[in-house]
């Protein structure tokens, strides 16, 4: 463990080289790993990993420490779930700032570490007064073209629904969300966009009711083969949104009837 630590706690800023930087990079992927087989039990890991980690999230000199950093921290986050709680005070010290970072990758990646630390974090109290702020910060983010910014901040929102959906002035931004469907660079961010907008229909949120001309195209277009739009689950909560819908009101695909084929309704 001590070597393996040692790989991490150095910054690629300090002379380090692009072999150094490989190392790093597969030690981090290594930490990822972990959390994806320890699942919320990572945590107690966390406590080990945390200093170099957020030391990388934080360096001022090289925007691929930051990215890499942001990564790492998202990915844990998800894996340990609940469990990642305890962290959330330190983390939100960190994440907001970098949702205005100069580097775009650094940016977009830290879109993704907050909507994941927001979803799966029990402590509201730390979070919640944050919301204004980083909706602020991700709003302009959605008209940002590279480093799959617009993806990743759409992700980031729809988790943050997911969470407080009384914290996020829906009608202002699932238009816009909506508008960016279906997405065309990060698809990993298709399962929190589809599982929001189909938690709204459950809830009948009037917004996402009136969306639905503009919606069920995408519904069409992800669910048309080539299948590599959606994962299982994606597709899988498409097919629920698709079916809901058709319960409510068959009427709506009388003009897109690959819709329901699609969806295995036809």
């Amino acid at each position: 463990m001590h070597d393996f630590m040692m790989s991490i706690a150095r910054p690629w800023g300090q002379g380090t080289s692009e072999y150094d930087w490989l190392v790093i990079d597969t030690a981090l992927d290594v930490v990822i790993g972990l959390g994806v087989t320890l699942s919320p039990s990572f945590s107690e890991l966390w406590k080990v990993f945390e200093k170099p980690i957020l030391k990388f999230a934080s360096s001022e000199s090289e925007n691929i420490e930051r990215s890499t950093g942001f990564v790492v921290i998202a990915e844990c986050a998800a894996n340990m779930e609940a469990a990642v709680t305890p962290y959330t005070a330190k983390l939100l010290n960190l994440l907001p700032k970098r949702l205005s970072d100069t580097d775009n990758e650094t940016k977009s990646n830290a879109a993704y570490a907050t909507g994941q630390l927001i979803l799966n974090s029990t402590d509201s109290n730390t979070y919640l007064p944050q919301y204004e702020n980083i909706l602020r910060k991700l709003e302009p983010m959605l008209q940002i073209q590279e480093a799959r910014i617009k993806d990743n901040a759409a992700g980031c929102i729809c988790r943050m629904i997911m969470a407080y959906p009384d914290r996020v002035p829906i009608s202002e931004v699932l238009p816009a969300l909506v508008g960016l469907l279906p997405l065309k660079e990060d698809f990993e961010e298709n399962s929190p966009l589809y599982e929001c907008i189909f938690k709204l229909y459950q809830a009948h949120e009037p917004t996402v009711q009136a969306l639905t001309p503009k919606l069920i195209p995408v519904f069409e277009a992800v669910l048309t083969p080539p299948a590599d739009q959606l994962d299982d689950e994606a597709r899988e909560i498409v097919r629920q949104t698709v079916t809901l819908l058709f319960n409510a009101k068959q009427d709506l695909f009388s003009s897109r009837p690959n819709v329901l084929k699609f969806a295995g309704l036809a």
